[in-house]
């Protein structure tokens, strides 16, 4: 016989398995190569899905270097489209491999260049920012970078690194990972969800 203790009591169970289940559902809902992305995340209170998940590979040898996710309030596959929308938007990195601070400005540098549409001379300096906060990654350690419609907020291991740039350079700096030469097809590609990973 149920009372109504007991259904009280049940009632808070299954509640609390609910959240159970979506909190681990939302914590890894992706995974690629074996590094596990969550399946959204909110920037500026807005809770932004997974678009797609990419793996920047380097060499001719296609060695991984780091898994992403490209996180959105409206899932879409138009680079162009996404890098010109003023909402947010959001890329979350895990690093497979060690990577310095000087290949990661390096690599910010080649893909600013080749992929810069407007205002590119007056950004530069804001490359130059971003260059100084790169930080030596390891192995399972984490970049992020949230798209704002007032600039870009770098997360390096969770912790705010700094923000930089405004609207023009938040639609800039997106183009280096979805732009017309991302640093490997398959990492765009992935991204705009046109590959399964």
């Amino acid at each position: 016989m149920i009372t109504k203790r007991n259904a009280g009591k049940l009632a808070l169970t299954a509640v609390c398995a609910l959240a159970w289940l979506q909190l681990n559902s939302n914590a890894a809902a992706a995974e690629i190569s074996g590094v596990k992305l969550p399946d959204q995340v909110t920037v500026e209170g807005k809770r932004l899905k997974l678009n797609g998940t990419g793996l920047r590979q380097a060499t001719i040898l296609k060695i991984n270097v780091y898994a992403a996710g490209l996180y959105l309030e409206n899932r879409s596959s138009d680079g162009e489209t996404i890098a010109n929308s003023d909402q947010p938007k959001s890329i979350e990195m895990v690093f497979m491999r060690e990577v310095s601070a000087k290949q990661m400005a390096e690599a910010f540098q080649d893909g600013f260049e080749k992929n810069c549409v407007s205002d590119c001379a007056k950004l530069k300096p804001e490359i130059t920012k971003l260059q100084g906060l790169m930080k030596d990654m390891k192995k399972g350690e984490t970049m992020t970078y949230h798209f704002r419609a007032d600039g870009v907020e770098v997360m390096i291991r969770g912790q705010k690194a700094g923000s930089i740039g405004d609207k023009a350079f938040s639609h800039q700096l997106i183009r280096c990972w979805i732009g017309k030469n991302p640093p490997n097809t398959g990492l765009k590609e992935g991204l705009l969800g046109e590959k399964k990973s």
